[in-house]
């Protein structure tokens, strides 16, 4: 298989090059200047770092999410974690908004976001049918684990290295039972109004880790699921309920039609910027680096036509 596809998880990208040092985010002032241009210069490297890619493609988190309409409770703690954080928040996603469109405008990077997707239904959809590519994917995020396969490799960057997932129906599974934290996506001891009711109102959420999970494989998933689980102030818990609540969360194979549809379309009438775009936005960026050496990076991103 000789071509290769990158398909970035830009929000991933954006966020883990605005919070290091040199940025400085916890000012009045952050450097936006350094930030774009190690953004782009992150997209630019992977060209050279892997051989054989024809297809670059950068997705792009819409604002609400197909998942906060199934589940309102869905990453229900990013706002608050946000506001209390000294980042200027509008700022930040303004300079996001402009370099999104920069991008368009100039590069032949296919700059994908879709009406209530996140990027990681974009990348999950595009690696499922572009048969003929070996994809690569990178993100620090473990969700694109279940992906993994001979064709689909998830390189960590900042592990600086590809991630392994030897058993994907398993990494899947361990996920349904114990839930995921840092999208709130609660464990199959936690019923959706958790913390809603007068019973559970101000309460810590059940707990159902590793130790807990093992009881299950001991026992047997299914033989568990048959079982009648209590909590002592909710009281009984329809575990099979929140199975499929976290399978249609977690599990790619439930992204919607509508929202597969959207994004295959999005990328088939994909249309790329004339060659001689290129040259534009290094000049607006001041990025001097690539000016000076604009025939060789010229010739490199012209392999994306």
């Amino acid at each position: 298989m000789a071509n290769k596809a990158i398909l970035f998880d830009f929000n991933n990208l954006l966020f883990r090059n605005f919070f290091v040092k040199d940025i400085n985010a916890h000012t009045e002032n952050p450097d936006y200047m350094l930030w774009r241009y190690n953004v782009y210069n992150s997209l630019y490297q992977s060209l050279w770092a892997n051989k054989g890619v024809t297809e670059l493609v950068v997705a792009v988190d819409d604002k609400r999410s197909w998942r906060k309409s199934y589940f309102p409770r869905y990453k229900e703690s990013r706002k608050k974690q946000r506001d209390k954080t000294d980042i200027n928040w509008d700022e930040l996603f303004k300079q996001v908004n402009m370099l999104i469109a920069d991008l368009r405008h100039y590069m032949p990077f296919k700059v994908i976001k879709i009406q209530s997707s996140e990027a990681d239904d974009i990348i999950a959809v595009l690696a499922n049918v572009l048969t003929d590519f070996e994809i690569i994917i990178i993100s620090n995020d473990e969700d694109y684990l279940q992906l993994c396969s001979d064709r689909i490799k998830v390189y960590n960057p900042k592990n600086k290295g590809y991630s392994v997932c030897n058993d994907t129906e398993e990494f899947l599974r361990k996920k349904y039972f114990t839930g995921q934290k840092k999208d709130d996506i609660f464990n199959i001891m936690t019923p959706n109004d958790w913390g809603q009711t007068e019973e559970t109102k101000g309460k810590r959420k059940p707990g159902f880790g590793d130790a807990a999970y093992k009881k299950v494989l001991s026992e047997g998933p299914e033989k568990w699921l048959e079982k009648t689980h209590k909590n002592k102030s909710y009281g009984v818990v329809d575990v099979r309920s929140n199975l499929k609540r976290n399978k249609i969360l977690m599990d790619f194979r439930y992204i919607p039609k509508t929202i597969q549809n959207r994004i295959i379309k999005a990328y088939n009438e994909y249309t790329f910027p004339p060659p001689s775009n290129i040259y534009q936005f290094f000049k607006k960026y001041e990025m001097r680096g690539f000016l000076e050496r604009f025939s060789e990076v010229e010739n490199k991103l012209l392999q994306l036509y």
